[in-house]
Formats: structure tokens, sequence, C-alpha cells
């Protein structure tokens, strides 16, 4: 692309990774709200001479006034990324709570915060509505969460699901991966619904997320139900699984001291070894991961395994704020080949054997549906998640009109 001042922008990172697979898709890992804000605190932290090309480069991302022409396909959120939006603008939203108060009075907390959170997605998804348009409703979907604070209640995760899909269709419910949420993934998809399986770091919670998706999806075939712009991507949350504590724990228990490679590399196994199941099996759910990290650094050159490793991929890949500021700041990766289907080292793959930890998470049935409730970093997420949905309750508290 040629500038109106006559630079020439090749291209960035980012899109030559998409460009490994007509399948990659990249979204953005935040509400679409912040990505204005976002963007003017990378340019302003930017050196004079850079800012041309990095501008480029960033509305080459999003660009709000024609989003069908840029990178960007979809959006995830979750209660932490809402509260980030309503922080991003407090006394918009603050202005909103009294509106809402003074045209429902009688209203609970409680049922401020949903109707706040509602509002947040809703603004989200007419934002990406153009794209969902003029892809045919292939793309432009905005994930939304059920409240982190049902995650075990099948009950309320569906009455909350209902409430959230019905705000627009592009809006594909976020369920997580719990003994519960099996169920609900398997209800929405009966009903035409799209949903996003999160807090799942399992290849047997990814496969048996897949089967309750393909079982709905054949249910809704044969209720004759509507299935335009329906979706299901099952997320991957590869850096929360490779840091937890519980995994150094027991490879120190085994003799085996984790390097930040090494954990990389556990993460990495269990995103490849899920998409030659996907690929075999022609589930009709697609991977996506999230969590991505910077690194390793080795021998002085900075890394990011998590594009690098598995570029190639037909999969989703969701960046947040911090991430994307971090990898463009950082990345030198000139080129990205295809490399989703190469093997994960012997002597790597030997190591991380010796854990169980890593056995549970990469073996096909190494965790029953029964005790996923018990994998660790789904207990971590679940709390770190349901905290920050008490902290949008308390900032709805704060705003509330004097009784």
């Amino acid at each position: 692309m040629v500038l109106a001042d006559n630079r020439t922008f090749s291209g960035s990172p980012l899109e030559r990774f998409a460009a490994t697979n007509p399948g990659t898709e990249i979204w953005w890992d935040s509400s679409p709200l912040v990505f204005e804000t976002w963007r003017t605190k990378m340019l302003e932290a930017a050196a004079p001479e850079d800012r041309w090309e990095l501008a480029e480069e960033l509305l080459r991302l999003w660009d709000p006034e024609h989003p069908e022409a840029t990178l960007f396909r979809g959006v995830t959120t979750n209660p932490p990324l809402s509260l980030a939006a309503m922080r991003d603008d407090p006394s918009r939203w603050a202005a909103w709570i009294g509106s809402y108060h003074a045209s429902q009075p009688d209203a609970s907390l409680e049922d401020v915060f949903w109707a706040l959170y509602k509002e947040i997605v809703r603004l989200g998804a007419a934002a990406l509505t153009p794209l969902y348009e003029s892809s045919g409703y292939r793309y432009g979907h905005i994930s939304a969460q059920v409240d982190p604070r049902s995650a075990f209640d099948t009950n309320a995760m569906l009455r909350q699901a209902f409430d959230l899909a019905a705000l627009s269709p592009n809006v594909m419910v976020k369920v997580p991966g719990t003994r519960e949420g099996m169920p609900v993934l398997r209800e929405l998809t009966r009903r035409g619904i799209s949903t996003n399986c999160t807090l799942a770091y399992t290849v047997s919670q990814f496969v048996a997320v897949a089967e309750q998706v393909q079982a709905g999806l054949g249910e809704a075939r044969v209720d004759d139900v509507d299935l335009t712009g329906w979706r299901s991507v099952v997320t991957h949350m590869s850096a929360r699984w490779e840091d937890a504590p519980e995994f150094t724990a027991q490879g120190l228990e085994s003799g085996v001291e984790l390097s930040a490679a090494a954990r990389r590399w556990a993460g990495i196994a269990v995103f490849k070894e899920a998409q030659r199941i996907f690929r075999r099996r022609a589930y009709p759910s697609k991977m996506l991961m999230c969590s991505l990290r910077m690194g390793p650094v080795l021998d002085g050159v900075d890394h990011c395994w998590h594009l690098e490793r598995t570029a190639g991929a037909d999969a989703v890949f969701t960046l947040p704020p911090a991430f994307l500021t971090e990898f463009i700041q950082r990345c030198r990766t000139p080129s990205f080949e295809s490399r989703i289907w190469d093997q994960i080292p012997f002597e790597v793959m030997a190591k991380l054997r010796s854990v169980p930890y890593f056995n549970r998470g990469y073996d096909l049935g190494g965790i029953p549906v029964d005790e996923f409730n018990d994998i660790p970093s789904l207990q971590s997420t679940a709390r770190e998640f349901s905290m920050a949905t008490g902290e949008m309750v308390s900032f709805v508290r704060e705003q509330a009109p004097p009784m």
C-alpha cells in the first residue's frame, strides 16, 4: 500500500500470520468500545517517526468506517473486559445508570447491573453488524458471557443465554466449559444460537464441547431451525493453563523444572492435538486460542510461539489490548510459515509426559466430564471473572440514587 506521502506500507506481522491459512481469523479480545482509546494511546506512545506506519497498521486492524476491509473478524468479551469498558468512560456509564434508574425506579441492583452489561454488549454488536451483514453472516460475531457466578447452574445460564442472544443476531453466547455448561451448549445449538465455550483448557473439554454442539446441531436440522449466521467456537485459554501453579508444582514433584519454553510447548501441544481431532472428526466447531503471551526469549531473540508454532491453523486467535501492545512493539518475526502440523520435539514431549498435569490436559480421556469443575485453571478463572462481575455490580451500586 502506498500512503498519501508516497511511503509504502508492506503489511503487518499479523497480516502475514493470517495469510498462512484462509481459515485463520484474528479477533479483538475486548469490547469494541475501548478500541479507539487503545489506538490513541498506542499512537501517543510511539516515536514521531514511527507514527505514520503504526497508524496504518492499526487502521488495518479495525476501521469502524469500513469494518469489512479490516483484519478483525470478530470480538470476544468477558466480565473483566466489560468492566474495562466501563472504566474507559465512567461518566458515560454513570449517566446511563442514572437514566435507567429514572425509567425503572423499582429495579433491583442486580437488574440494573444486568441491563448495563447487556447495553455494553448491544453497542458492541452494533459496531460489528456491518461486518456481519457484508460477510453474509459469516463474520462479525461478538461473544457475550453468561454471568460467571452462575457457572455451575445450568438453568440460570440458560435464562441468561436467551436474554443475551435476543440482543442481536450476531451475539455469540459464551458458556463455561463446566459440567453444568455442557447441556447449555447443546440446548443453545439446538435453537440455532451461536456459542463460544470458555473456561476450557484440556482436550477432554474441547472434544466434549464439540460433541455437545454436534448433537445440538443435528437436532436443530431435524427441527428445521434457521441456522443463518450460526457459529460455534471452542476456546483454549492457553497461558492460563500453562502458567498454573499446579503445573509447576507437579513438575517439581516429577523432577522436572518447567522453563517458560516448556510451558509454552505444553499449551501448543494441547492446541495441536485438539486441531488434529477436530479435523479428523470434522466437527462443526472451530478452535479458538486466547490468553496468548509473548515468549519465550531464546538467545536474545523475542519470540511469540503462541502464533509462530500454530501458524497455518484453521482457527480463531483472539488478541487482547495488552498482548497486542507487546506484540506490535516487540515482534520481530519477518514472516510466518505454516507450522500447525509440525510435531512437538520428542525430548520436549518426553519431559512433559512425565508430569500428570500435562497428561490429563493432553490425553483425550484425561479428564471425565464429572471432573471438569475440578480443573485448577477453571476454578481460578471462574473466581477472577466472578470478582470482576462483583466490581461491575459495585460500580452500579455507587451510582444508584439515594433512597
